[in-house]
């Protein structure tokens, strides 16, 4: 049995796959969760001889949220477990227009991954591991557009905002519990990803900002801001044990 176990949702793709890359090992059990399989992955796994697991999951899908973790909890012997870490990196950027020019449909399937999906995640975690010994962290991925309003992307900018504001609430709900889970939200900046790649082909004001960031190199590599995820990560889970 792995030591440390990672569950990464949004895995196939951008951050949530240089995460799940970087934490290939013998070591570790890695467990990413997206609606599309990532074949490089599962082969570089295979030849790492590390423990990877695909879930196929639609987390829009939010009734069938708490079944899906609970079947990852109790595939787990939780005695044999150093650490267990929830990184909810799933988020869709879309829809990106005036709030009166999006489809009802189009709002709550972003809200709901964005932020309804990390939620029921972050309760069935606590649910589920409350009585292990292990260290538990969950690290929810942010963006600076939920400190700063931006139009046309009101929808995207709240349900971040909204997410850094859960963050805070469960850490200090954490704070009284005898082995409280480390609760992070991480700012990763502007990468180079798919979803840049969707704001700066997108019509509206702040794509020619987007496409000058992308032509002046200032983007990141998912590898490079994975990285400083696991070391910030890291940090955190040594000093708590401090």
């Amino acid at each position: 049995m792995s030591k440390h176990v990672y569950i990464i949702t949004g895995a196939s793709s951008g951050l949530g796959a240089a995460l799940s890359r970087l934490l290939l090992s013998e070591e570790t059990l890695v467990f990413g969760l997206s609606r599309t399989v990532n074949r490089e992955i599962q082969q570089l796994a295979q030849d790492l001889k590390a423990n990877y697991q695909f879930i196929a999951a639609d987390l829009t899908q939010v009734e069938r949220i708490e079944a899906t973790f609970r079947e990852i909890i109790e595939s787990l012997d939780s005695s044999k477990i150093e650490t267990i870490t929830l990184i909810n990196n799933a988020a869709t950027v879309t829809p990106i227009k005036p709030i009166e020019a999006c489809l009802p449909d189009e709002i709550v399937s972003s809200i709901q991954l964005n932020l309804t999906a990390p939620i029921l995640l972050t309760s069935s975690f606590m649910k589920e591991t409350a009585n292990w010994a292990a260290q538990r962290a969950i690290v929810n991925i942010s963006s600076g557009s939920g400190q700063y309003p931006a139009s046309s992307m009101s929808v995207y900018c709240s349900s971040k905002a909204a997410l850094n504001m859960f963050t805070k609430c469960v850490a200090m709900e954490q704070n009284k519990e005898g082995n409280p889970v480390l609760m992070l939200t991480i700012d990763p900046g502007m990468m180079n990803t798919g979803m840049q790649q969707i704001a700066r082909e997108s019509d509206f004001e702040l794509s020619a900002y987007f496409r000058k960031q992308n032509e002046e190199g200032n983007l990141a590599e998912p590898v490079t801001v994975a990285r400083n995820i696991l070391l910030e990560l890291s940090r955190h889970l040594n000093s708590s044990l401090a």
